[in-house]
């Protein structure tokens, strides 16, 4: 019986004297820890040069680090988009947003002539991604984005109409400033017209409230931002979840549109919603001087003020792409202002009748650049 085993698993292409291991049950710690475990050789052999590329960054419900399959980023040697999913749909998939490389662990593993134990491919398996179908998965923002668990807890729109006594913007006063400033999704917008504010909206997919931004007409505070978190705990609603949870859903809640780009097309970062709203493919992270805190590669579009330049020196100077204001507004003939924002600039084009240029051509990671910021 023995033997036949062993001859079973050696054409499997594993050592068949692990087979005692094949009853013991891993804890999802020691199976994190065992996956890092194997795959720091794997990144020391492919980057034997470049230290930044071989570490290891273990997140919420993946593990982060440079795909060794392209190499990740030519421009950065801190990027690293290779990741081994551990939660939600595509669980226990290796996933690259550079070169969209897509498998199951196990099978990334056997591409390095590396293999798991039996007890880490018994775990891999019993909790291995509910998915039928490839299809689409190469590109699938629910390898980073738990959806069905974002939509969980995210929060009903009438639940959130009825309780602040909001009504839709566009049965306001407040419709016409909107569409001053070109937003016309009225979708991402509540109004309280007892208090005079804008709630500027943070949504899933179907629509459900994420997170808020509060723009209030009156007054020296104007801008005020709710995490998921703090809408519960104003609206005295249990969030039954753990720390760590929490910690995941509120991440998310302040980072503006993160449920509805495409990760497979270049993503923008900006500083306020209302930009985001006006730019393919973007989020806004609600501030210049906040890190985005997910590792995702992103390019930045701050505002052209200050602290929207030093922030851009900040990141030209890592390599990092960032908006070249002073050669867009150069080239656009816009007259000088001591801030601009994207919203801004949109505004002008329009009142000017002016056809923008394809703005694509004034990003640049390159540091030399920097003269143009």
């Amino acid at each position: 019986m023995e033997t036949n085993l062993n001859k079973v698993l050696g054409e499997m292409g594993f050592d068949s004297s692990l087979h005692d291991t094949i009853d013991s049950q891993l804890t999802s710690q020691e199976y994190k820890e065992r996956l890092t475990k194997l795959l720091q050789p794997i990144l020391d052999q492919r980057f034997p040069g470049t230290p930044p590329k071989r570490q290891i960054l273990p997140k919420h419900d993946r593990i982060n680090f440079a795909c060794p399959y392209c190499g990740d980023s030519m421009k950065s040697d801190y990027a690293k988009r290779g990741n081994f999913i551990l939660g939600g749909k595509h669980r226990n998939y290796f996933k690259c947003f550079n070169c969209g490389e897509f498998k199951r662990i196990d099978w990334f593993f056997r591409d390095y002539k590396t293999e798991l134990k039996l007890d880490a491919v018994n775990y891999m398996m019993d909790n291995l991604g509910d998915f039928s179908t490839y299809e689409g998965a190469k590109y699938d923002m629910s390898v980073l984005l738990d959806m069905e668990h974002l939509d969980k807890y995210a929060i009903d729109r009438q639940e959130l109409l009825s309780y602040f006594g909001l009504v839709e913007v566009k049965n306001s006063p407040v419709w016409s400033w909107l569409t001053k400033r070109l937003q016309y999704k009225e979708i991402k917008f509540l109004y309280n017209p007892n208090k005079n504010y804008l709630l500027i909206l943070n949504l899933t997919p179907t629509e459900k409230i994420l997170g808020a931004q509060k723009r209030s007409f009156s007054g020296t505070n104007r801008f005020e931002t709710y995490k998921l978190s703090k809408l519960y705990e104003i609206m005295k609603k249990p969030l039954e979840v753990n720390e760590e949870q929490m910690n995941y859903l509120d991440t998310l809640s302040m980072i503006f549109n993160i449920c509805l780009i495409n990760f497979s097309k270049p993503i923008t970062l900006f500083e306020g919603p209302m930009d985001a709203f006006l730019f393919k493919n973007s989020i806004a992270n609600t501030g210049a001087n906040k890190e985005l805190p997910i590792d995702i590669p992103i390019r930045y579009f701050y505002d052209a003020d200050e602290t929207g330049r030093k922030k851009s020196l900040e990141h030209i100077e890592k390599d990092h792409e960032v908006f070249l204001w002073d050669k867009f507004l150069r080239q656009i003939n816009m007259p000088y202002r001591k801030k601009y924002d994207w919203n801004d600039v949109l505004i002008w084009a329009k009142e000017k009748q002016i056809q923008l240029p394809l703005i694509d051509n004034y990003f640049s990671g390159n540091p030399l650049d920097a003269i143009d910021i």
